[in-house]
């Protein structure tokens, strides 16, 4: 990572958080929750509809308080009372679900200047950013003069997403970030994502309920159920426990069972392979022989 490798970025332990305590709706939305998210790293965190993963990333940049537990991002932790939540805001950039509707600037290039202005950079620089996040979020400059509202879904979403990296963030969060987009438009986002991450300054934590894209991306995977971290390692550590993901409604991606069938009867295929490229490269090696 930028700080010299082996830092972390994120340290959450024994994370609680319960909806309307102490009332007739009271449910656990984490149940001692821990984790660690080296710097740089790119992390997934999986989970069905409920599981807790939009509640955790909300945490992140204090956007709700626990009920218990600690969170320390970069060195600060979020959860002291004197905490700068500030500051803390500027080095971790969330990007919710559906961000392009929070676009609102008359062009395309003041809403992604409307971050880096408001933290009192000097004209100079605030442009040098946009033009940094225009490059990365693939957005072309016949675009930057446009009302947003004249944008595909697709293209609105870059621009928010641009928005947010021109913030410059240490940490960048996307709660599935490919969600509602065709197939050719999930892609192009996954690729932008892995660009950003390429770039190398930033620790990527990714939300979603597709094991193909996390797979893929990601190289750890946190993966909650019902509030609780029911799994975490390697995607191939994780997608070889197929049955138990299957158990909490998770699609395994389609590599992983073809795999263990193969084996089962005998091909000699690698341990924990999922992706479909993986598995078409081990049987020709199996007909090879």
């Amino acid at each position: 990572g930028r700080n010299g490798g082996g830092t972390v970025s994120i340290e959450i332990k024994n994370l609680s958080h319960i909806y309307s305590a102490g009332t007739p709706f009271e449910s656990d939305a984490l149940v001692d929750v821990s984790m660690t998210i080296p710097d740089g790293a790119f992390v997934g965190v999986i989970g069905h509809t409920g599981s807790g993963k939009s509640t955790l990333m909300q945490h992140l940049n204090g956007l709700i308080k626990p009920t218990g537990g600690t969170i320390v991002v970069d060195g600060e932790d979020l959860t002291a009372e004197k905490a700068d939540m500030k500051r803390i805001r500027r080095k971790v950039g969330l990007v919710f679900q559906y961000p392009e509707y929070q676009l609102f600037e008359e062009t395309v290039k003041k809403d992604i200047a409307f971050g880096p202005a408001n933290l009192g950079l000097s004209p100079d620089e605030v442009e040098a950013r946009v033009r940094e996040a225009v490059r990365l979020a693939g957005i072309a400059d016949e675009w930057l003069e446009k009302s947003p509202f004249e944008l595909s879904g697709g293209q609105k979403r870059r621009v928010a997403i641009a928005g947010v990296i021109a913030m410059q963030p240490s940490v960048l969060i996307l709660d599935e970030p490919a969600a509602g987009l065709d197939p050719i438009g999930r892609e192009e986002m996954l690729k932008l994502v892995s660009g950003i991450h390429a770039e190398g300054h930033t620790t990527v934590v990714m939300v979603s309920h597709s094991l193909d894209d996390v797979g893929r991306l990601c190289d750890t995977l946190f993966v909650l159920d019902h509030g609780r971290l029911a799994m975490q390692g390697t995607p191939s550590e994780v997608f070889r426990r197929a049955a138990e993901l299957r158990k909490m409604g998770l699609d395994v991606p389609a590599g992983a069972p073809l795999a263990e069938r193969l084996r089962r009867e005998g091909w000699d295929m690698p341990e924990g392979i999922y992706r479909m490229e993986d598995v078409e490269a081990a049987i020709r090696q199996n007909l090879k022989k």
